[in-house]
């Protein structure tokens, strides 16, 4: 008569042992996920570029910390899905830092384009400073090594350079350089100038003229052709150097 109980009692037990169990696997499982999710972005790559010093290729996965360095022919953006992208043009290194509500990292050499939308923040160190924007509207920093200074462009929001103790202030359409341009080196052209003319990428030129506006922008090259001025001068964006 006294085992019925006392297998009962074993039989319970197990039975929550296991529940128990599977709720924290499920749990622990759920966390991991999300977590992968958050921190982790998708790299395209055009010519040659390494993650941590391994040949990478597009569509590898890319975590923060990581140390992105394209080749003098190469380019990678890293996709960040609802954080935004970054995008590093040749011969650039850079190590990435991204969580919940930050995107940005450490700039070592060349050039990094941080594009978030509002509720993300930007921020980029170099040997310099740091330019950084709150996340209150959505921004589009241009941060650029490759002259030895730093160089930084806001395209659609207002940013800000720490360096040396001073704020540097960097309202929409203009830019800033702290620190010394290296002896001898080439005379740098400007971020955005430079930026406009070259980011249209042929998906994006397909684009407009899908969208009929391909022959507007046609014409307004052809236009500038005509009256001799180079390509660089002409910005779309609304943004007149």
């Amino acid at each position: 008569m006294s085992r019925k109980p006392t297998l009962l009692r074993k039989a319970l037990s197990v039975v929550l042992m296991l529940s128990v169990g599977g709720f924290y696997t499920m749990s622990a499982t759920s966390v991991l996920a999300q977590t992968a999710a958050k921190s982790s972005g998708e790299l395209s790559v055009v010519g040659s570029a390494t993650i941590n010093g391994t040949a990478a290729i597009s569509g590898a996965t890319v975590f923060s910390e990581s140390r992105v360095k394209t080749a003098p022919n190469g380019a990678a953006t890293i996709n960040l899905g609802k954080l935004g992208r970054i995008q590093l043009g040749a011969d650039t290194e850079m190590t990435l830092r991204f969580s919940d509500g930050s995107i940005g990292g450490n700039l070592s050499s060349g050039r990094a384009v941080v594009s978030a939308p509002a509720g993300v923040a930007v921020n980029v160190a170099t040997t310099d400073g740091v330019a950084t924007s709150d996340g209150k509207d959505a921004a589009v920093l241009t941060v650029d090594v490759s002259c030895g200074n730093t160089r930084v462009a806001s395209s659609r929001s207002a940013a800000k350079v720490n360096a040396g103790g001073k704020t540097e202030y960097v309202a929409a359409g203009q830019e800033v350089a702290v620190g010394a341009q290296t002896a001898g080196a080439a005379r740098c052209q400007r971020l955005l100038t430079d930026s406009q003319s070259n980011n249209l990428s042929t998906g994006a030129i397909a684009a407009l003229i899908i969208a009929g506006i391909g022959g507007a922008v046609a014409g307004i090259i052809a236009a500038a052709q005509a009256d001799n001025v180079t390509p660089t001068s002409i910005v779309v964006s609304g943004f007149r150097p």
